[in-house]
């Protein structure tokens, strides 16, 4: 049955035209025999390779990989950001959650911003920055080589590489969000002037010697240089200045969190991902849960972009992110029923309501509570996935959530806008409505779409997965797994396969220009609100084959692998 539905997936899959239109998207794609790392920047996944090679695992090739990117790609990530991590260690057979997210300054109160909550890109977006300290805890309990170590591939990198056409096209954005101060941005974070800011292109040679002058203070002094003295006195003081509350007290005191990872069943796969405050990982278990108890009404098309496949994904998207809505928040500070959430039960309950041929009444998704307080663009965030020779693998998520954050950068730092994340009396910038459970606390983590999966077979380590891109992470991340784990595509074909997302509110069924005009006419039969974007969510992925390891990184932001 697997052999004939990836015949047809073969046969059927329209060609998304990502791999055809993106400049070398064939260096995409990788087979390696050994191990592999998958991100959006060549040079960043050969960091991760470097540490593979020089006698380090997939924990320091990940967390060298992740700085290199906050290097390549300040638009995405960085040392101002924080993120997610899912270790899975061969030898124990282990997996490890580590939540290195940001967390609220002890001054943010829900009562700042008002009725309207924080404004986005402001000072008071800014959350105490985590990805230092979790990278630095991830190559203390895992890693073989120092922190140090792992910080001179990006260190090299700072002091010149390359514009990517990606990162050329994020400045051009940027200047044209905010031709005022867009390019003072861009003109500080490279240390140039404002004029040739504007006029970055691709293949453009940069450097960011801010930038470098911290990397080096914290390969000579160490991670702990981060949260105390002068480079937490700089953002301390860019914060202060730009309206925010960032206090030293919130840097040192800030501490990564080890979490239990969410572990589902799906078709023989054991398929593990991120808790809460991560959203990604409930919604991610109860869609799987949901189609597990609807095979009947999807899978006989054979095809990942058959109608009838679509409009069941849509409807266990709406459900899970209705429950996001209603639920999720920092479990430190709220009562989130997980329990009933991630219920067997409840996911057979939730498909009975599905109907193959329409769509429900707009209350009828997920438990019903009190509504939720209540189009969006993609964010800036990065995603890694490496497995090594032995067989360890790391999904490391990390975002400073918009394009450039907050757009306040000290010492080459560019903070993160973490805090818009949390929920106010309007939808927060990806139209993402919220809960009580979900509202601004001091020290508390808000919730984060964020999705790092690794699946485990009898081989073990099976797929590594993981997205950037707001909400559509989540959507994006589990039609990669579906379409290898269930219709047989290879990594190449699935990272290709055109994408679709729903989040319940709004109710919009997102495409991407690869799902045909008839598939479109029938969702719209259905009930379904299609409309078009350009795309949806930008993943790395790895897969076991027979002969090794396939890599692929997403054609949609020119990422490529890295391997041997």
């Amino acid at each position: 049955m697997r052999a004939i539905l990836a015949l047809l997936c073969v046969a059927l899959v329209p060609s998304s035209g990502f791999a055809e239109t993106t400049t070398n998207a064939s260096r995409a794609f990788l087979h390696a025999r050994h191990a592999a790392v998958a991100s959006d920047s060549q040079v960043a996944s050969a960091a991760g390779v470097e540490m593979l090679k020089s006698g380090g695992n997939a924990i320091d090739a990940a967390c060298a990989t992740t700085l290199a990117l906050g290097v390549t790609n300040p638009f995405a990530s960085g040392l101002g950001g924080g993120g997610f991590a899912l270790v899975y260690w061969a030898k124990t057979g282990k997996t490890v959650a580590l939540d290195f997210r940001e967390t609220a300054p002890a001054a943010l109160t829900a009562r700042q911003g008002g009725d309207k909550g924080i404004r986005p890109q402001s000072g008071l977006s800014v959350g105490v920055p985590g990805e230092v300290r979790g990278l630095s805890e991830l190559l203390r309990r895992f890693g073989a080589l120092p922190f140090s170590r792992c910080v001179e591939p990006a260190l090299r990198l700072s002091r010149g590489f390359a514009v990517s056409p990606w990162l050329a096209q994020q400045i051009r954005d940027e200047i044209a969000r905010n031709p005022t101060t867009g390019p003072d941005l861009v003109a500080k974070i490279f240390s140039i002037g404002r004029q040739a800011a504007s006029r970055l292109r691709a293949g453009d040679r940069v450097a960011r010697p801010a930038l470098t002058a911290t990397l080096e203070r914290l390969r000579r002094a160490g991670p702990e240089a981060f949260y105390r003295g002068d480079i937490a006195a700089a953002m301390v003081d860019a914060v202060s200045a730009a309206g925010g509350v960032l206090a030293l007290d919130d840097m040192a005191r800030y501490a990564p969190v080890e979490r239990e990872p969410l572990t589902t069943n799906f078709l023989g796969h054991r398929v593990l991902s991120m808790p809460p405050p991560s959203a990604g990982g409930t919604i991610m278990v109860e869609v799987l849960g949901i189609l597990a108890n609807r095979p009947e009404e999807w899978r006989r098309k054979g095809s990942p972009t058959s109608p009838a496949y679509l409009h069941e994904l849509a409807e266990a998207l709406k459900h899970g992110f209705a429950d996001r809505a209603r639920f999720l928040g920092d479990p430190a500070f709220a009562r989130v029923p997980l329990a009933h959430l991630l219920d067997a039960s409840y996911h057979r309950e939730l498909a009975q309501r599905n109907q193959p041929d329409r769509v429900l009444a707009h209350d009828a998704y997920g438990t019903p509570a009190r509504r939720p307080t209540a189009a969006p663009r993609d964010g800036g965030t990065a995603h890694v996935s490496v497995v090594d020779e032995a067989g360890n693998a790391v999904a490391l998520t990390t975002t400073i959530n918009l394009e450039f954050g907050a757009r306040i950068a000290a010492d080459g730092i560019v903070l993160n806008d973490q805090m818009d994340d949390f929920t106010s009396e309007r939808p927060d910038v990806f139209a993402l409505a919220g809960s009580d459970a979900n509202r601004p606390a001091p020290g508390k983590r808000p919730v984060s779409s964020m999705s790092p999966t690794i699946v485990l077979g009898d081989r073990g380590v099976e797929v590594v997965a993981g997205a950037a891109g707001g909400p559509r992470i989540v959507s994006a991340t589990l039609q990669i797994l579906l379409d290898v784990l269930v219709f047989g595509l290879d990594a190449r074909q699935a990272m290709t396969a055109p994408r679709i997302h729903h989040q319940w509110e709004p109710d919009i069924l997102y495409y991407e220009p690869g799902i045909s005009i008839e598939t479109v006419r029938a969702l719209e039969n259905k009930g379904q609100r299609p409309q078009s974007r350009p795309d949806i969510g930008k993943a790395n992925l790895i897969v076991r084959s027979r002969s090794g390891l396939d890599a692929a990184a997403d054609p949609r932001s020119g990422g490529e692998p890295a391997g041997y």
